[in-house]
């Protein structure tokens, strides 16, 4: 057993290493919350149509199918070309309706051999594109998403012909929506930008050399696993390449301004050489909306990751939204769940407000009206009702927003003794009322519903 050790050299991180940083773990996260509520914003009129247009790193397919194949590689290669980019299937064209793939697409789409499109990637471009997949689902309805890296050994060009789509020797680049023959300007840069790269890397390459000592230094194929220097050379597993490929991605200790890498294993002389074969699967998530965070709440469902939940409010239109089930459900304090909602990127307003709301112990708790008003007597004749589960479902308008804030006269002893019923209802009415009825009316429903979280969940602590 022997001990290999590879170290990067450096400083500490400057500014510029920084923003590198942030950029590779967007690489590395293409389909994180953040980034997929980024892409499925809808809009406040059309709930059912995204805000969001094709664009230099998005574009929408209505369908999937591989008959489309030619004009799926060409814009893949128009990314790789640009700066990554996303091929969202599932998106109407004008207006850009949620219809989600469904019977043979949604099949089709499930059923990809990621071998397979990796060799139709490899048959028809070089350098080889770096991409993954992922299918979405939202309200219901399910989305493929195709994302692109951007490539690190630009131009991409393709090598065959497919389809009188494709040309043998052309360059792809993305131009704001479209995917197009590049135009001299960004060829140009990008062949400047590769020089630039390669002067960079020789130069980081000779100041290594010079640090260690020629003698002592040596050459590592990060592709075949092969290292020689003076001394000789040997190979290093394909197993121990993929290990080191992880922690090249992104494990890092910072050691009086150093940043290390460490690979530890078996070293041995074998003949050939080692090839890696890179695997991948479609990855499936389910996007969160308000509904399931306030239905999940309501029939008090064991959601498997609760702190995205809490984490979502802050994209949302409002912060009024039940927030200690989830608290209670991860396990976590008060203080846990700021510093968490602390690191959510967004410059939604609810973020600030979802954290005033927590850290204050803000309620949405009223105290009982006093007076002989019309208004105050129907509020109170609903207080009554709630107290003895006796309330009339099928009220609406002027009455439902009365005996909304009736619910939130109730006590917390009131409220744990009645739980199931008010969720009963709450549910039902929020089923109703809360997409198609008035303003005021979804307010006061979320208001009713995050006092009824608060007295249940809300500790002090």
């Amino acid at each position: 057993m022997s001990t290999f050790e590879l170290e990067k050299i450096g400083k500490g991180f400057s500014q510029d290493d920084e923003k590198h940083s942030k950029t590779s773990l967007t690489e590395r996260a293409p389909f994180s919350h953040e980034k997929l509520n980024e892409i499925f914003e809808v809009s406040s009129k059309h709930p059912d149509r995204l805000i969001a247009r094709e664009s230099s790193i998005i574009e929408f397919k209505e369908s999937f199918g591989w008959k489309s194949l030619a004009k799926y590689l060409k814009t893949c290669a128009a990314f790789a070309n640009t700066r990554g980019g996303y091929i969202i299937f599932g998106i109407g064209q004008r207006p850009h309706k949620l219809l989600g793939l469904m019977g043979s697409n949604l099949k089709m789409f499930e059923s990809i051999d990621p071998e397979i499109l990796s060799s139709h990637f490899n048959e028809y471009f070089s350098p080889e594109l770096i991409w993954n997949i992922h299918q979405y689902e939202l309200n219901t309805k399910s989305f493929g998403i195709l994302y692109i890296s951007e490539c690190i050994c630009k131009p991409v060009i393709c090598k065959k012909e497919a389809a009188g789509i494709l040309r043998e020797g052309d360059i792809y680049y993305r131009y704001r929506g479209r995917s197009e023959r590049i135009k001299y300007p960004e060829l140009r840069n990008i062949l400047e930008q590769k020089r630039e790269n390669e002067q960079k890397l020789w130069m980081q390459h000779i100041a290594q050399i010079a640090r260690i000592g020629v003698q002592e230094a040596g050459i590592f194929d990060l592709k075949t696993g092969l290292v020689t220097g003076t001394a000789g050379a040997f190979i290093i597993d394909e197993s121990l390449l993929s290990q080191l490929s992880f922690i090249k991605e992104g494990e890092f200790s910072e050691t009086k301004g150093k940043a290390t890498l460490k690979l530890i294993g078996s070293v041995e002389s074998r003949p050939g050489i080692i090839s890696t074969i890179n695997t991948k699967k479609i990855l499936k998530t389910k996007g969160i909306w308000i509904s399931d965070i306030v239905l999940s709440f309501l029939n008090c469902s064991t959601v498997e990751d609760p702190l995205e939940y809490a984490k979502q409010i802050c994209y949302e239109s409002t912060s009024l939204l039940p927030v200690y089930y989830y608290m209670h459900l991860a396990k976590i304090s008060k203080k846990k769940l700021l510093e968490i909602l602390d690191e959510v990127i967004t410059r939604n307003p609810s973020k600030d407000r979802l954290k005033e709301r927590i850290e204050l112990e803000k309620v949405q708790k009223m105290e009982e009206p006093k007076g002989d008003k019309p208004s105050t007597r129907a509020k109170m004749l609903f207080l009554t009702q709630l107290k003895s589960a006796k309330i009339n479902i099928n009220i609406q308008d002027k009455e439902l927003d009365y005996c909304l804030q009736a619910i939130r006269y109730l006590s917390k002893d009131e409220i744990l003794k009645r739980r199931k019923y008010l969720c009963k209802i709450l549910k039902l009415w929020f089923n109703k009322h809360y997409s198609s009825g008035k303003a005021n009316i979804a307010d006061q429903l979320r208001r009713s519903i995050c006092w009824v979280d608060e007295a249940l969940y809300m500790k002090n602590k």
